[in-house]
């Protein structure tokens, strides 16, 4: 068996060795260089009315948005969007790479049921999150496979996630011989001492891996302890990477060393978001602050792609919990609403500038026809839910057919969200 059918049934749940495995003797791991798929979750219920899906007062009922009595709505392209924060920089920038899927139907009013219905396509508890079925289709083998900053985190057992937050811990982890401590580097190991320390952990590993009398408990761990050392010498290549500076910002970081694991070749997805977004007061002040930092961090990761010569290999998604009411609170807040929209980003991509899905004038999902994209108030109309985003992004990345994906169906309708000759 090769190293890679074996790190793919190491992601089952359940199954283990019971013949022993030379970790020193594998080879090093080809470079993943295929697509990067990037969750970004606006946490809290982002309120897509002053993003891109902008609505004005209506006569009759409360002011849906506070900046909709002096100013209008702007376009770039085929896409709307609202003339607060940082949104003109941001949509003039993207729009030609850019698809918007508006009036998902979240069906919840709750944080944790939106989350997990937005990132994993099913209402109900169990389902991986899209950026884990990628890194278990795509990547099992790699140690970074998934990066995961903040967020659903939920991978069903068929992958397992790193958490990359503190960069001089990661550099004493690839490290074997010394550890960094501020200024100070302390010498671990007199040269030599390392290998055959290695030497002996192997020979007892493949005894022990090579036992038949191993409990499950103890054959998980050796499974683990086996990655851990066979995918060692992998890390190296991201350790090397590491830049002596990074940016102050924690959410900014988690992106920096997301791209960073990309660019090793060692990272298929990553799970990135902050919080900020559940603006029950001061709705204005506080929720556009946070929308202007939300499309910065998009731009950074473009940015940093560029400069790195990849951000043709990013495929991006943005969402959050739900939505949030059109019309505020006492406190000049705005709750919990059902309806929210999804951006999905690629550069170069051919579906791109385009709008898919609609709300009403005071932002109520409307259906729509799923073969022509059209609003379809009949019985052939489709109520757009978070299960037919998660159907077309398995489309987009080749996954749909995949074993991985198969075991966690979606039964949602096929729209063909990416069709770029379908006008909307």
């Amino acid at each position: 068996m090769k190293r890679r059918e074996f790190t793919k049934l190491l992601g089952m749940a359940g199954l283990g060795v019971t013949a022993p495995w030379p970790m020193h003797s594998a080879s090093a791991l080809e470079p993943y260089t295929g697509k990067f798929y990037i969750s970004l979750a606006a946490i809290g219920g982002w309120d897509v009315t002053s993003f891109c899906d902008p609505k004005v007062n209506q006569g009759g009922e409360r002011n849906i948005n506070n900046w909709a009595s002096s100013a209008s709505i702007q376009q770039v392209g085929n896409i709307a969007y609202a003339p607060v924060a940082n949104n003109q920089q941001f949509f003039e920038r993207f729009y030609q790479d850019m698809l918007v899927i508006n009036g998902i139907d979240t069906q919840t009013n709750s944080h944790d049921d939106g989350r997990r219905h937005t990132w994993s396509g099913r209402l109900g508890f169990g389902y991986p999150s899209f950026g884990a079925i990628a890194s278990s289709a795509i990547g099992p083998e790699l140690p970074l496979s998934l990066v995961h900053a903040n967020g659903y985190s939920e991978t069903a057992g068929i992958t397992r996630f790193s958490r990359l937050q503190n960069p001089d811990l990661i550099r004493n982890l690839v490290n074997d011989s010394q550890v960094q401590g501020g200024d100070i580097t302390y010498d671990l190991f007199e040269a030599g001492e390392l290998d055959l320390i290695t030497q002996f952990q192997n020979a007892r590993l493949d005894r022990l891996m090579g036992s038949e009398s191993l409990l499950p408990r103890q054959q998980s761990g050796m499974n683990n302890l086996f990655l851990a050392n066979a995918t060692r010498d992998d890390l190296d290549a991201f350790a090397d990477l590491l830049p002596d500076t990074f940016e102050p910002d924690n959410d900014f970081r988690a992106a920096q060393l997301a791209l960073l694991a990309y660019q090793s070749g060692l990272c298929v997805s990553a799970q990135l978001g902050f919080n900020g977004f559940d603006t029950h007061q001061t709705h204005d002040a506080d929720h556009f602050e946070f929308l202007a930092k939300l499309t910065d961090l998009v731009a950074y990761i473009f940015d940093t792609a560029e400069a790195g010569g990849y951000a043709d290999k990013i495929v991006l998604t943005m969402a959050s919990d739900f939505g949030r009411t059109p019309y505020y609170n006492a406190g000049g807040g705005k709750d919990h609403w059902p309806f929210g929209s999804a951006i999905i980003i690629e550069q170069g991509a051919t579906w791109g500038n385009r709008v898919v899905g609609a709300t009403d004038e005071v932002h109520n999902a409307l259906n729509i026809n799923p073969v022509t994209l059209q609003v379809d108030n009949s019985l052939n109309g489709v109520r757009l839910e978070p299960k037919h985003l998660h159907q077309a992004m398995r489309v987009l990345s080749g996954l749909e057919q995949s074993s991985v994906a198969q075991l966690f169906p979606l039964n949602a309708e096929d729209i063909d969200f990416f069709n770029p000759s379908i006008q909307t």
